[in-house]
């Protein structure tokens, strides 16, 4: 309780810069008040547009999204040399924000370690190692710009981005498969990354359905979801395929109220109508990606075919086998802290075949947990398991709070779109896919609302 006349209690909000009185006049005066004084809630709605922005280049606009990452995060640096916010961490943003810095600090010190012994510590080596991993840790940065919104300015947005970003795939994916006629890269320049993002857009599109849809906004979010879809598939990413359905089953749950609103208020013709164009969509998507995936299911049962004769011939999943079997001996070697990235390759190739791994080599190991084992032992491992707990974490203990539950869903299908396909192929250390977990996960932060007087709700 505050005593007559004191001051209220200061929150994130009350540390922005007042607005100005009057509006200053002329042009240059509007620019001023722009770009240095926007105002109590200025600098909270514009974070609207970039939440939009950044998730519609993660889903299409491949490495655009870590540019425009890196530019918001030094933005909001400036910011708060500026004192224009200040720079303010929730109790709830600690798991997420400290998780990252620590998986940063694990990987960078067994770089530092492993390569300083090998060719000397410097600064520079400090620097260019901390560099490599500077995009994972950006939530520093991002979480206390981004809390200055309120939830409708944050997640809701980010939503509407991911399903324009789907929607775009659409042509993109469609031309990239008629130009190659093989597995599609997009814009990403390489599959695993496109699949990953195409699966983050294909669950946050259906989450860009308000509480009380319109048609129109329907019609978006199952378009942007349509177009993730037939990237996840095209890019032929075998590993990516098993967690579609899962993430579209926790989307379509998270929204079921939504759905079931929208689908009462239609009369019985749109609704046999709707039915009818889905049917058809669905056949349409079929038979667009039948080929590549025919062609992905035929490759891995005569890969397996031939694992089961033991026949060791050079195929993708003997290879993957043999590199696995490699990875574990050289993880016992060095359990603890292991390697260094660097090194991974060096570490593994006295465990492998020379004849069958001959003009072979990989830049990771296919495998999220086995890339972190080499790289830095357990002790990375561990702090690897605390970045993927910590946005459920943190989405689980706000999940009864404004936006509580499409908050908790995003959580749970941006775990499924990175894990299950790192489980076999790439999941960090690539410039897209650190920047794309980064504001996601830093946004998802922001998102929860923060305690006491002077937040928006």
């Amino acid at each position: 309780m505050t005593r007559p006349g004191a001051a209220p209690p200061r929150s994130g909000l009350d540390l922005l810069a007042k607005a100005p009185i009057a509006a200053p006049r002329g042009r240059a005066a509007q620019l001023r008040r722009l770009l240095l004084e926007p105002g109590r809630y200025g600098l909270g709605r514009r974070n609207r547009l970039s939440n939009f922005t950044f998730f519609l280049l993660a889903a299409c606009g491949g490495s655009a999204a870590s540019v425009v990452a890196a530019v918001l995060a030094a933005w909001a640096l400036i910011s708060m040399l500026l004192r224009r916010f200040a720079f303010r961490l929730e109790r709830s943003d600690l798991p997420i924000v400290l998780s990252m810095l620590l998986f940063v600090a694990v990987m960078a010190s067994s770089d530092i370690y492993h390569q300083g012994l090998a060719t000397g510590f410097s600064l520079g080596l400090a620097g260019y190692e901390l560099g490599k991993l500077a995009l994972l840790a950006l939530p520093v940065l991002l979480v206390p710009r981004l809390r200055c919104s309120s939830f409708r300015d944050s997640l809701p947005p980010a939503f509407l981005g991911a399903a324009a970003g789907g929607i775009l795939l659409i042509p993109i994916c469609l031309v990239d498969y008629l130009l190659r006629a093989d597995r599609v890269a997009g814009l990403a320049g390489n599959p695993g990354p496109l699949s990953i993002c195409a699966l983050l857009a294909a669950g946050w599109s259906l989450l860009s359905l308000p509480d009380r849809p319109r048609r129109g906004q329907a019609l978006f979010a199952a378009c942007g979801c349509l177009g993730a879809c037939l990237a996840v598939l095209l890019s032929g990413m075998r590993g990516a395929w098993p967690a579609l359905p899962a993430i579209l089953l926790v989307a379509l749950f998270a929204r079921r109220r939504s759905l079931a609103e929208l689908w009462r208020r239609g009369s019985p013709t749109l609704r046999a109508a709707v039915a009818g164009l889905a049917l058809v969509v669905l056949v349409a998507l079929a038979v667009a990606v039948a080929p590549v995936v025919r062609l992905r299911i035929e490759a891995m049962l005569s890969d397996l075919s031939l694992i089961g004769a033991n026949v060791d011939t050079a195929t993708s999943l003997n290879l993957r086998r043999a590199m696995y079997e490699a990875a574990m001996e050289a993880f016992r070697a060095r359990p603890w802290f292991g390697y260094g990235r660097e090194a991974h390759w060096a570490a593994i190739e006295p465990y492998l075949d020379s004849d069958a791994f001959a003009g072979f080599s990989f830049s990771h190991l296919h495998n999220i947990f086995l890339t972190v084992g080499i790289g830095a032992g357990l002790v990375g491992i561990a702090a690897l398991v605390l970045v993927i707990l910590a946005p459920l974490w943190t989405a689980f203990r706000a999940r009864r709070l404004v936006g509580g539950t499409r908050r908790l869903a995003a959580a749970l299908v941006l775990v499924l779109a990175f894990l299950v396909p790192g489980l076999s192929n790439i999941m960090f250390f690539h410039d897209i896919l650190d920047a794309v977990w980064a504001f996601a996960v830093a946004l998802i932060a922001a998102s929860v609302p923060a305690p006491g007087p002077g937040r928006a709700r």
